[in-house]
C-alpha cells in the first residue's frame, strides 16, 4: 500500500533527522508583523502554509520552509465543500521550485500518488481537516539539483474558499481539542522503536497574554514487535502573534517522552471566531523525536473537526 510505504519513509527519515539528541534549536526567526500579547483583532485567511519541520534525509529537521496550497474545485459543481483536491507549491530552501498536485481517492481507499514538478514522487502521508483549517504532511522524492533529496514535509492551511473572510481573535483565554499525527522515534528501556504516531491533543490559548501550551498523548505502533508503545510531549509558552499566527521563541519549552527537548512549531488560527488551531510541528530529544501534524477545535467532535475526509 502506497500510505504505508510512505509512512515508513517518513519515520525513517524523521528518526535518521532525531535519533541522539541531534535536532535543531528551539529558536526560530520570530515573524516581523508577530509580537507577544496578542489583543483582538481581524485577519485575513491568507491560505499560506509553513512548515514546522522539514525532515531531510542529508540533515536535522529544519523550519521555515513556506508553501502555498491551493484547491481544486470539482468541474461543474458550484458549492463549496466540493473539492477534487490540492496543489501545494513550495517556495524557499531545498524544496524551491517544487509542486505537487494530490487528489483524493475517498471511501477509505488508499490515497493514489501525488503529481509532482520538480521532484520524482510524493505522497499525501497524513491529513488533519475541520470546518475551517487543514493540515498534511507529504513525502517528497528526488528533488533538489541532482534530483537526490527526500523531504517529509508538514503544512497547515485555510481552507481557500472564501479568502475575503476575516479571524477576529478572542480576547480571552480558550481550550482547544483535537488529534494529532507524526511519524515518530521514541527509545524505551533500552528498546528504540520506529513508527506512526496517532492521538489526541488539548490546547489552551490565552489570547490576552498571547501564550499557547499544549499536551500530546498518543500510541507509536511499532511493525516489527506489532505493537504499540505510549508516547507523550507538550509544549508551553509558545507566542500568539497579532496577525493570528503561532510559533516558538527561546522561551518556549518542550518536553518528549517526560524530559526536556528542542523544538520547533508552527501555526495558526482559523474560523470566524478562531474556532479551530492547526499547525505542524518537529521536537525530540536523545530518546527520540516526531514531526507532524495537528488540528484541534473549540468544540471536538469527530463529524466537525479532524475529520478523515478533508472538505475538498
Amino acid at each position: 500500500m502506497l500510505y504505508k510505504t510512505t509512512a515508513i519513509i517518513a519515520s525513517t527519515l524523521l528518526i535518521s533527522a532525531c535519533s541522539g539528541g541531534v535536532g535543531p534549536s528551539a529558536t526560530i526567526s520570530q515573524p516581523s508583523s508577530a509580537t507577544a500579547g496578542a489583543q483582538p483583532n481581524s485577519l485575513p485567511q491568507s491560505g499560506q502554509g509553513n512548515s514546522g519541520g522539514v525532515v531531510s534525509g542529508d540533515g536535522p529537521a529544519a523550519a521555515g520552509v513556506e508553501a502555498t496550497m491551493r484547491y481544486n474545485r470539482r468541474d461543474g459543481v458550484a458549492r463549496a465543500e466540493r473539492w477534487m483536491g490540492a496543489q501545494v507549491e513550495f517556495h524557499n530552501g531545498d524544496l524551491t521550485g517544487v509542486s505537487i498536485n494530490c487528489s483524493r481517492a475517498g471511501g477509505g481507499a488508499v490515497v493514489p500518488e501525488c503529481q509532482a514538478t520538480n521532484a520524482e514522487k510524493a505522497w499525501l502521508v497524513n491529513e488533519l481537516s475541520g470546518s475551517y483549517a487543514y493540515a498534511g504532511g507529504f513525502a517528497v522524492e528526488g528533488h533538489g539539483t541532482a534530483r537526490d533529496q527526500d523531504s517529509f514535509v508538514t503544512v497547515h492551511s485555510g481552507p481557500g474558499m472564501n479568502p475575503g473572510e476575516a479571524v477576529t481573535l478572542p480576547g480571552e483565554s480558550v481550550d482547544y481539542r483535537g488529534q494529532f499525527q507524526a511519524g515518530a522515534g521514541l527509545t524505551v528501556n533500552g528498546t528504540h522503536h520506529e513508527g506512526r504516531v496517532t492521538g489526541s491533543v488539548d490546547l489552551t490559548a490565552d489570547f490576552a497574554s498571547g501564550a499557547l501550551s499544549a499536551d500530546f498523548g498518543g500510541s507509536l505502533y511499532d511493525e516489527t514487535i506489532k505493537d504499540y508503545v505510549r508516547l507523550d510531549a507538550g509544549f508551553e509558552d509558545a507566542v500568539i502573534g497579532q496577525d493570528g499566527r503561532f510559533f516558538n521563541t527561546a522561551d518556549t519549552t518542550f518536553s518528549y517522552n517526560g524530559s526536556q527537548a528542542w523544538g520547533e512549531l508552527d501555526g495558526a488560527f482559523y474560523g470566524p471566531n478562531a474556532e479551530e488551531a492547526a499547525g505542524t510541528f518537529g521536537f525530540g530529544n536523545a530518546s527520540g523525536g516526531m514531526t507532524g501534524i495537528m488540528l484541534g477545535c473549540t468544540e471536538y467532535n469527530p463529524s466537525n473537526c479532524v475529520a478523515p475526509a478533508p472538505r475538498f
